[in-house]
């Protein structure tokens, strides 16, 4: 009789743990489907203001001050990414009026899921963009995990063609991709760092020799060393490359470098904004 009221009394007990485990579990994942909903709330951002005729200004023969203020207000572009485009003559100033048709433009937002509670935000289109050159970094918003906007990087390895090295999800490892995985995003930011030409070269040199085919990890700094490159994430495989040569582009400085943390970085200077409030930026 006492076996038979022990085996019972397991059963029950086994029974609540199950339950209870299965209850936590669901209430987990309400909680992230909830914050998941409240994340994909995203707009791609255009301006509210009036849209002016920018023509006069880019037949100038040389740009003050109030003349980058509007073209920044008018296309997202710094005075870095409107001097890259006009030194291209007709063809960059063609260019940067197209980039100011896109920052106006509506656009729809499409989510991509990608895996659970993971999501790619994009846009029914692909938009133009300014001249690239080798050592830019690529960051978005775009990305986010449940509530949190994890967002995405790369670095710029080949401008002239587009190619952009990047670590983009669980299972893959680090390859080459293209300015196309960025341009049709919610949001994109592109990045100059602050170091000279040769350095930049550099960067890029090691970063195709040694960071293609890198696990990806996102866990990377907390349960391995930081500084090291046997696993990797998006904003890691751009900070890791420039770390090595001298600057760092970790913002805070934690164990886990993200994309937002390189876009605060003191040591890089804003080319191109795109989908987001140009003076609010990503907060």
């Amino acid at each position: 009789m006492k076996l038979k009221e022990t085996k019972l009394t397991c059963k029950i007990i086994t029974t609540i743990v199950l339950a209870s485990i299965i209850l936590f579990a669901s209430i987990v994942c309400i909680g992230l489907q909830i914050s998941f909903v409240n994340a994909d709330t995203i707009e791609c951002w255009r301006p509210d203001y009036e849209r002016k005729d920018i023509r006069a200004i880019l037949e100038k023969s040389e740009l003050g001050e109030h003349d980058y203020a509007v073209l920044y207000n008018q296309t997202g572009l710094t005075k870095i990414g409107v001097d890259r485009a006009l030194e291209k003559g007709e063809t960059g100033k063609q260019r940067i009026l197209d980039i100011q048709e896109d920052y106006f433009k509506e656009h729809k937002v499409i989510n991509e899921f990608f895996a659970p509670f993971i999501c790619q935000d994009k846009i029914d289109g692909r938009v133009s963009y300014t001249y690239l050159e080798d050592g830019d970094v690529v960051v978005t918003s775009s990305t986010h995990i449940s509530g949190w906007r994890a967002g995405h990087a790369g670095l710029v390895t080949d401008a002239q063609n587009g190619n952009i090295l990047q670590a983009s999800a669980i299972g893959e490892t680090s390859s080459f991709g293209s300015m196309k995985d960025f341009h049709d995003r919610v949001n994109f930011i592109i990045l100059s760092p602050r170091t000279d030409e040769a350095t930049k070269s550099q960067v890029v040199k090691f970063a195709e020799e040694n960071l293609v085919g890198k696990i990806y990890d996102p866990t990377v700094g907390v349960f391995s060393k930081k500084n090291t490159s046997d696993r990797t994430q998006c904003a890691h495989l751009v900070w890791y490359a420039y770390n090595k040569f001298g600057t760092d582009l970790d913002a805070t400085g934690g164990p886990v470098v993200t994309p937002h943390d390189l876009l605060v970085s003191p040591n890089v200077d804003i080319v191109q904004v795109f989908g987001i409030n140009p003076i609010k930026l990503w907060k």
